[in-house]
Parts: C-alpha cells; structure tokens; sequence
C-alpha cells in the first residue's frame, strides 16, 4: 500500500478537492468558510485501510486514506481518499464534523 503513497495522493486529492468547490459552488463554499484563510488548514494522518468487499462474484477492492482536517486547532471534517491498488482515484468524500467553521461565539 504504501508504495502508492496514499497519504501523500490523499492531501492531492484534498486541495483539489476545496479548490474545485471553490470555483464551482462559491455560494455554497462561502457559506462555510467565509473569508476565512485555508492556507492555514493542516491536514494529519488519521488511518489507512485495505478493502475488499465482494459484490455477488466480483470483488471490490481498494486502499481508503482517511485523513484529519484540522483549523484553527480543532478538528472540522474528515477527508476520505479511495484508489485502487495502482494508485489511480476512485472516489472522495469530505464529511464535515463542524457546521460553520467562521460562526462566532
């Protein structure tokens, strides 16, 4: 697995992933980030996982890289990267553990 660099390709993913939303969907992405600065969103190592599911006769496999989303010294989402075993990406998803990241106490 880690021959591939998992984590390494998920923190490509990642990046690409927020600039992307970005540029598509700026309503959406303000609403959560405001003016906010992500540059300074750390990213940290949080698990990787060999899958292998089977799907009637046909296996599924891949690597899972789930990685930590961290600002402002808390911990707002997870970022889960999945890519096969040749290191070509599947499929991504960021869940969100925070709502707003700018709401102000």
């Amino acid at each position: 697995m880690d021959e591939k660099n998992p984590f390494e390709e998920a923190k490509k993913g990642f990046w690409n992933w927020i600039n992307s939303w970005k540029k598509d969907d700026q309503e959406d992405y303000f609403v959560l980030f405001g003016d906010e600065d992500i540059s300074l969103i750390e990213l940290t190592r949080e698990r990787i996982a060999l899958v292998i599911n089977c799907r009637y006769d046909t296996p599924v496999e891949f690597v899972q890289t789930t990685l930590n989303v961290i600002y402002k010294e808390g911990l707002i989402a997870q970022y889960h990267y999945m890519q096969n075993f040749h290191g070509e990406a599947l499929d991504d998803v960021l869940r969100f553990e925070k709502s707003l990241l700018t709401r102000k106490d």
